[in-house]
């Protein structure tokens, strides 16, 4: 399977059988944060694709590439 230089996450066994993944559990945690923590924040627009993130993406003209499941500025 061609990747297209992406780099791919390969799951381990646990994760597959919990659904519950690295970037999941890290997301969690980041969410623990204070909502007005830049940190937790920022990796929230760049990496999340939850609902509270599309939003903050909204609210600050910041468009979701899907293809590459990252954020980046409209210009």
């Amino acid at each position: 399977m061609e990747n297209h230089g992406m780099k791919v996450i390969h799951l381990t066994g646990a994760e597959k059988q919990s659904g519950y993944d690295r970037l999941n559990f890290a997301e969690d945690l980041i969410r623990q944060l204070p909502e007005n923590h830049e940190g937790r924040n920022t990796w929230l627009l760049n990496y999340s694709n939850r609902e509270d993130a599309n939003k903050m993406r909204a609210d600050r003209g910041i468009k979701w590439d899907v293809y590459q499941q990252a954020a980046e500025a409209v210009k």
